[in-house]
């Protein structure tokens, strides 16, 4: 199953029930399917992630549809690559991760959110799903051919571990227009997302293929949609609580998305 022990980092052997290293190290499988490879101590919070509100927002945003064709756009650059291994960093509640991993032979998915892992794992009983930290994963090195962090923090070291040499990484990021109108709602002054810094962190383990770039409009014809897509994102914490509750009070909603995906390599060996 290529699983590590997150507290000794031997190679995990997983079973029915349990999952146990050389050490004694022993993970009970949780009711839903999951294993929860995130220990106490590498805890920021007694429950770091998502909380049980966002995650029902973005579950009912998401099954609705309306970012179906970045997904599907997604799952066309993973088809032709026909991984044996694909790893999902920052899984969530795995509406990503389900159909994409109809395009490889073994999924494994993570979140360091125990609430959105336990939604995941009642999609799917073929895929690997885990409570973990980006920061550790809980895979063995060099097991994976293809990973995807999609809007989720991406630590360079722990993707350069485990992806095997020649290995694809995919980052979806937000595009420069994304939400929009959304934000122009929400603030007095709306910037261009900029590029994010981790891509001059990528250089020493990565070398860059290609980058693909999506847009459409979405329609929110109801009030319930509109909040779910707002208490989904992080503007629902950072805009100031007055526009914000204007927002959540219009009956409908129309905006741009924009999406932004990145493709790389892991080097080989010289």
């Amino acid at each position: 199953m290529s699983l590590r022990c997150p507290l000794c980092h031997n190679a995990l052997q997983a079973g029915e029930k349990t999952a146990v290293c050389a050490q004694g190290h022993s993970f009970d499988r949780a009711r839903e399917g999951y294993f929860n490879l995130l220990p106490v101590q590498n805890k920021n919070s007694l429950n770091p992630g998502d909380d049980a509100a966002m995650v029902a927002a973005r579950t009912s945003f998401l099954e609705a549809g309306f970012y179906t064709p970045f997904r599907d756009t997604l799952r066309g650059l993973f088809a032709p690559l026909q991984a044996t291994h694909l790893l999902d960093s920052g899984c969530g509640e795995g509406w990503y991760s389900t159909e994409l991993g109809k395009t490889a032979q073994k999924t494994t998915a993570f979140d360091i959110s125990k609430e959105t892992v336990k939604r995941a794992a009642k999609r799917s009983r073929d895929i690997t799903w885990l409570v973990a930290s980006s920061q550790d994963i809980p895979l063995q090195d060099a097991c994976v051919d293809v990973m995807t962090a999609i809007f989720s923090p991406l630590p360079t070291a722990e993707a350069a571990r485990v992806l095997k040499p020649g290995g694809h990484l995919f980052i979806a990021a937000p595009g420069e227009k994304h939400l929009w109108e959304l934000r122009e709602a929400l603030y007095e002054e709306v910037r261009p997302h900029q590029a994010e810094k981790w891509q001059e962190e990528l250089a020493p383990a990565f070398r860059f293929h290609s980058e693909a770039e999506i847009s459409f409009r979405i329609e929110l014809a109801d009030n319930a949609m509109l909040k779910n897509l707002l208490q989904m994102t992080p503007h629902y914490w950072r805009a100031p609580r007055e526009r914000r509750t204007a927002v959540e009070a219009l009956p409908a909603f129309s905006t741009q998305v924009n999406f932004r995906i990145l493709q790389f390599c892991k080097k080989t060996a010289s």
